[in-house]
């Protein structure tokens, strides 16, 4: 009995630490692998996640950073663009995060 209770408590705790990891993959900063001056920092915003996305302005030029929310299923990250989602998936060759056309280098 003792050991079927050991058992039952290791298994809970497995399952209990795997809880709120799906999506720890995306989390950290990315930096566009054409221009340093891009970059994604992705990180917890309660169930769902924040990206930071930060390059020049199209006005001036300098850097500006806009806060997107994202959420995480199947897999992937779903960005909130207005417009429509964008999809960001870490590509296992690489090990890059990449939406189909700019890529990303995780630097942490």
């Amino acid at each position: 009995m003792k050991r079927l209770l050991g058992s039952a408590l290791i298994i809970v705790g497995v399952l209990a630490g795997c809880g709120n990891n799906s999506g720890s993959e995306y989390l950290g900063k990315w930096v566009n692998v054409k221009s340093e001056k891009r970059s994604l920092e992705i990180e917890r915003n309660g169930d769902s996640f924040m990206v930071r996305n930060t390059g020049p302005s199209f006005i001036d030029g300098k850097p500006e950073t806009k806060n997107i929310p994202a959420t995480y299923a199947n897999g992937v990250l779903k960005v909130s663009m207005g417009m429509g989602d964008i999809t960001l998936a870490i590509d296992k060759a690489s090990g890059n995060l990449t939406d189909g056309s700019v890529e990303y280098k995780k630097t942490n």
